[in-house]
């Protein structure tokens, strides 16, 4: 009778602190409202010291206080698209030049987050921002856990394989280098700055933890877009659902 080889704890423990990574970014890069706001401090406080000694070391700290009085006028300053034109925060403004690359890159988007069972029609955030993109990460690390727990390292193999695809293709590309002009925008200022510091120096970790290798980043948007779906977080907080960590498909 075959037997599943399970990964070691210390996998496990990996994915779900990466988990926990990408969900603090996620949320702090999203509209802070009040319930935004919470949801900032939510996923610090589910970090706890998972995330000493990572990128995001000093983001759960400072994020573990913010409220969305203090953050959410400097957010709008920051990311509101007609007042930064050069701090787009979806892919499609680095990747694509063209409406038709444009939509080329949105299904292509779409068509790797179905294929693991995620629909963002719902979210109110376009499939290419930067809070759904750091989300679908963070959710392939947990289904990389329960692949580990459940399933055996070959189904831990498959989802690996998604996430070093996902950041070659998509989030890598982009992603760093709008966290480092994201600390460049906002220097001094004690929330934001931090923001962008830990979304760089997280993406470069990720890179290099997963043996992605040499990324064509693109560190400047390519064309200017009317001002992008900015609709609220949900009133959870949530982009996808947590709990969604059913079996691969």
């Amino acid at each position: 009778m075959s037997t599943i080889t399970r990964p070691r704890a210390t996998s496990i423990d990996a994915a779900i602190r990466r988990s926990l990574g990408y969900a603090l970014l996620a949320r702090c890069l999203a509209y802070p409202d009040e319930s935004g706001a919470g949801a900032v401090r939510g996923a610090a406080a589910d970090a706890g010291q998972a995330l000493v000694g990572t990128a995001c070391e000093r983001l759960a700290e400072v994020a573990a206080s913010v409220s969305h009085g203090d953050i959410e006028e400097r957010h709008s300053r920051l990311f509101t698209f007609s007042a930064s034109p050069d701090c787009p925060t979806f892919e499609t403004a680095y990747l694509a030049t063209d409406h038709l690359q444009q939509a080329q890159r949105m299904a292509d988007l779409n068509g790797f987050y179905r294929a693991f069972g995620v629909d963002t029609v719902e979210t109110g955030f376009r499939p290419d921002d930067i809070c759904v993109e750091l989300e679908f990460m963070g959710f392939l690390c947990r289904k990389e856990v329960y692949a580990a727990e459940r399933l055996g390292a070959p189904r831990v193999g498959q989802t690996l394989r998604a996430e070093r695809m996902f950041l070659r293709e998509h989030l890598g590309r982009w992603g760093a280098a709008l966290g480092r002009r994201i600390s460049l925008r906002a220097a001094g200022d004690p929330f934001y700055s931090v923001v962008g510091d830990a979304l760089h120096d997280w993406l470069e970790s990720e890179r290099e933890f997963l043996g992605v290798g040499d990324i064509d980043v693109v560190d400047a948007a390519r064309m200017e877009w009317d001002d992008p779906n900015t609709d609220h977080v949900p009133e959870d907080g949530a982009i996808f659902d947590s709990d969604n960590v059913g079996d691969l498909r």
